[in-house]
């Protein structure tokens, strides 16, 4: 007969493998980041609004993890950063970062074509 040890091992390399184990994880500390943002609702309310630049910067910085697929840290991200639900269109940042999206460009994740635009400007 199993022991619990082997069982509790069972369980979690079974959600390891289906990938739940991460899911759950990353669940847990948005509930958790939420429930601290709550019981910090007075520092919350004292605090400043961000600036357009950084607003800006944190849609760069989700649009990224969800491109590269890293689901369960946007969903963290997005809750720690107290983003909206739905992302900024990508047509309204490229307009508020003033640049142009190019046939290449539209295949990566805005802050990746934003990094190789200034690496091209500092070879030339």
């Amino acid at each position: 007969m199993a022991s619990e040890k082997d069982l509790i091992n069972a369980v979690r390399e079974s959600l390891k493998a289906d990938g739940d184990l991460d899911r759950m994880k990353a669940e847990m500390r948005t509930e958790v980041i939420k429930l601290l943002d709550c019981s910090n609702a007075e520092t919350k309310s004292r605090t400043v609004e961000p600036s357009h630049e950084i607003v800006f910067l944190n849609e760069l910085v989700r649009e990224y993890l969800d491109w590269m697929g890293y689901k369960y840290s946007s969903t963290v991200f997005v809750a720690e950063c107290d983003l909206p639900k739905h992302p900024l269109d990508r047509v309204l940042l490229t307009q508020g970062l003033g640049v142009r999206d190019s046939e290449r460009s539209r295949n990566l994740p805005l802050l990746c074509s934003l990094v190789q635009t200034f690496t091209n400007s500092r070879k030339s």
